[in-house]
């Protein structure tokens, strides 16, 4: 009777200690790094800049690209545009709407790759 009273005082305390260490395991494991994303890459690229934002998180991705030059016709004006990844497309309107486009540019190689002309239907 006295062995079978200790083996449960025993394995009480082994239950107590493996729970500690548990606790004790998923703390460390919460307040770790995460190593597999670098300390200064963002997770998240904003596909359209925020209003009143600088895009931060686009430049910090792509770095420094220079000068990429966009041709625009007498009345032609830039309505929006999107950063994904290394590729922004420009939407470009004339004064009225008309002469719709869109332009999309690689910033890494610093050329347009493409233009979509936007018509309207014929009625």
């Amino acid at each position: 009777m006295r062995v079978v009273k200790a083996l449960v005082a025993f394995m009480g305390i082994l239950i107590v200690v493996g729970i500690g260490l548990v606790v004790y395991g998923l703390s460390l494991d919460k307040n770790a790094p995460d190593t597999s994303v670098e300390a200064n890459t963002p997770t998240v690229t904003p596909s359209v800049p925020l209003a009143g934002g600088d895009n931060i998180a686009a430049q910090g991705a792509l770095g420094a690209f220079g000068d990429v030059v966009i041709d625009l016709e007498d009345g032609e004006r830039l309505v929006g545009y999107s950063v994904d990844g290394a590729q922004a497309t420009l939407h470009i309107e004339g004064r009225n709407g008309d002469r719709a486009r869109l332009v999309i540019v690689s910033l890494s190689e610093k050329k347009v790759l493409g233009r979509i002309l936007l018509q309207q239907a014929a009625q």
